[in-house]
């Protein structure tokens, strides 16, 4: 099983963030989220990604088209950013 398809059934299973999936591939974090890139090119429409947040205000990040986590809040200019959350439907 190749590396995106390990991460094809894992986002199947569920929503996992950037950081879950490199534990359970055993790759680093910037690696996952070059894969998400090449997933979300294969499997289209059907990988869900639910954007990140702010913990402070609630900004939600919802128009947001790269998969890593933002660094701050543009509203509060907090750095506590909820991770976006990924899966695959089907």
């Amino acid at each position: 099983m190749t590396i995106r398809q390990l991460l094809i059934a894992l986002l199947k299973s569920g929503p996992h963030t950037a950081r879950d999936l490199s534990v359970a591939a055993h790759l680093p974090e910037k690696d996952v989220t070059f894969h998400l890139e090449h997933v979300r090119r294969s499997v289209g429409r059907s990988l869900i990604i639910e954007p990140a947040e702010c913990l402070a205000c609630g900004y939600v990040f919802a128009d947001r088209r790269r998969l890593t986590k933002p660094g701050k809040c543009p509203r509060c200019r907090s750095t506590r950013i909820g991770p976006p959350l990924f899966s695959v439907a089907g």
